[in-house]
């Protein structure tokens, strides 16, 4: 193995002391300076356009968000609505003899569309009496019936007979129905399903 070793020794030795060709060296050379300062010129040049475009538009974007646009705001008379006009004999147009006077716009504001005359308005239905709405809405989601301990479960919460639920009070729980009363009145609720 040693006599491998020491083959190659030499051969490593030798190749450092034999000289380069001619046409080695001219390749390893600097070339000639003319062309690399263009170039360099070049680059140098585009990135300061591209540097100088990129903060143009910047500073147009950051103006942009930054600066408060006026508002030209106008007053505009709020009309309250008033009794529906009642229908009247037609009137006859006025003679074309008369011209009618120019119209010019005093504002920007938007025109009122005229409302189409009206006859006299029906009658009014009959007065009832509004009853208050539950104060909650109770959904029953199920039951669980025995004799001696019923119980419901409404909205989430389970409830026994005599048990108040947002302010309404649970008076009986049967195998299907929970009865319900809040200010006299009364409310079953059905089990669905059964």
């Amino acid at each position: 193995m040693s006599l491998i070793n020491d083959a190659l020794k030499r051969a490593s030795q030798a190749d450092r002391n034999r000289p380069l060709p001619a046409a080695t060296r001219a390749a390893m050379e600097p070339a000639a300076g003319g062309r690399g300062w263009s170039l360099s010129l070049a680059l140098a040049g585009g990135v300061v356009v591209a540097l100088a475009l990129a903060g143009w538009f910047f500073r147009q974007w950051w103006n942009a968000g930054r600066q408060a646009v006026p508002v030209k705001v106008e007053a505009v008379a709020a009309l309250a609505p008033g009794p529906a006009p009642v229908a009247r004999e037609a009137v006859p147009p006025p003679s074309p003899a008369i011209a009618p006077a120019p119209v010019t716009a005093i504002s920007a504001a938007p025109a009122i569309p005229p409302r189409a005359p009206a006859l006299d308005p029906p009658p009014a239905p009959p007065a009832r009496a509004v009853e208050a709405p539950w104060p909650a809405e109770l959904k029953l989601m199920g039951i669980f019936f025995s004799k001696t301990n019923p119980r419901a479960l409404i909205s989430g919460k389970t409830v026994a007979p005599g048990d108040d639920i947002a302010g309404i009070r649970v008076t009986k729980i049967e195998n299907d129905r929970v009865t319900l009363e809040w200010n006299g009145r009364v409310k079953e609720m059905i089990l669905e399903g059964n």
